[in-house]
């Protein structure tokens, strides 16, 4: 069974708007009975936090559409749980970038007419660290922008958390983004650049770093947005991913789940979303033109990360790496003792893991760890 983890006590999309939460309440069934209740808080919220969205895009909406692209980004890509953060929390270092920022990702509507009533609001609901791996969480840290997306729209794969019942839908449209009209391909688009947009006016035009785990399985859309983008691929062994990931879910489900779901249910939907996600990446990843793609192992860039980060900077050709490198030391220090958890893999996880994953594995040679 999942349980909540009381460091979690707020909802990751109650400041969305109510036309998105009745989109999403209308599409995917409804919630138990048992939610109402959280439900109910939720829109309340949405419905309290109107007046703000109607301001930001009074004060801030024609600046913000208007607002030029002018540095391609730097795209991270890779499956959750494989070092995403990570290494999204490296590059940001480099004072040339910058991210969209988990304040930003929280509050997409109303972060920038907000700050002052939000922002200690939204800090007091935080945890310090991340439940499931012991990072720190903080609303000046970088986040993925898919939680922005899904706070504007419900044209998001993250809207599972809520609707697990309905996750290998969110799954097909809206990471594989399979089953889409033009139209919809179209209004996606426009809610991603409009995240990347008000990014940049927040990063004074810096080159973004972005970072999203549904990017992996939409390269084609992403090269369509930004030509000339920057990747970043980084993999970690598939066997301690899947028991990371399983880990992960069970902590952050709970207090965001509007619907009851067998574990065993949302289990196949681990396997499937990272298997269709990896088959994805390994068919499209030589769509990226020459000089824009680079790959790092989790475990290379554990053990020697000033080393991949400067090759990282040389397949890439980002400028500045010995002003960068200064900046991913003072960064490095103070976390040379963090300790990753460390997960358990019995035999039954590997002989999951070789039934659905082994491409991956065999795609990185990798080895399944030992047993116990």
């Amino acid at each position: 069974t999942t349980q909540a983890d009381p460091a979690l006590r707020k909802h990751m999309f109650d400041i969305e708007p109510l036309s998105v939460w009745l989109r999403l309440l209308r599409e995917h069934g409804g919630v138990a009975p048992r939610r109402r209740g959280a439900l109910a808080r939720i829109l309340l919220t949405s419905l309290g936090t109107l007046p703000l969205r109607l301001a930001e895009s009074a004060i801030h909406g024609r600046r913000v559409r208007r607002t030029p692209i002018e540095t391609p980004p730097v795209m991270i890509l890779g499956y959750g749980r494989s070092g995403t953060t990570h290494l999204h929390n490296l590059l940001v270092c480099d004072p040339d970038h910058a991210g969209v920022t988990t304040y930003q990702a929280i509050a997409p509507a109303c972060c920038l007419v907000g700050r002052r009533f939000l922002e200690p609001l939204i800090a007091r609901q935080l945890p310090a660290k991340r439940p499931m791996d012991n990072m720190d969480v903080s609303l000046d840290l970088p986040q993925e922008e898919e939680i922005a997306i899904a706070g504007l729209s419900h044209q998001s794969f993250l809207h599972h958390l809520s609707f697990p019942r309905a996750a290998r839908r969110c799954y097909d449209r809206y990471a594989a983004m399979q089953g889409l009209t033009p139209r919809e391909i179209e209004r996606w688009e426009r809610t991603y650049l409009d995240v990347v947009r008000k990014a940049t006016v927040i990063a004074g035009g810096r080159r973004l770093v972005l970072k999203s785990p549904s990017n992996l399985a939409r390269v084609p859309h992403i090269l369509r947005l930004f030509p000339g983008a920057k990747f970043v691929h980084i993999v970690r062994n598939p066997y301690v991913v899947y028991r990371s990931l399983t880990h992960m879910f069970r902590r952050i489900l709970p207090p965001n789940q509007l619907q009851e779901i067998a574990w065993e249910e949302f289990e196949e939907h681990i396997l499937h979303a990272y298997e269709r996600s990896m088959r994805r990446y390994l068919a499209d990843r030589f769509r990226i033109p020459p000089g824009q793609l680079t790959e790092v192992r989790f475990e290379d860039l554990e053990t020697r990360p000033l080393h991949e980060l400067q090759r990282v900077y040389a397949d890439l050709s980002l400028p500045d790496w010995e002003r960068a490198r200064d900046h991913f030391a003072e960064y490095l220090g103070p976390r040379a003792t963090y300790r990753k958890n460390r997960y358990g893999l019995d035999q039954a996880v590997i002989d999951r893991v070789d039934a659905r994953w082994r491409f991956a594995v065999d795609a990185w040679s990798y080895t399944p760890p030992e047993t116990g």
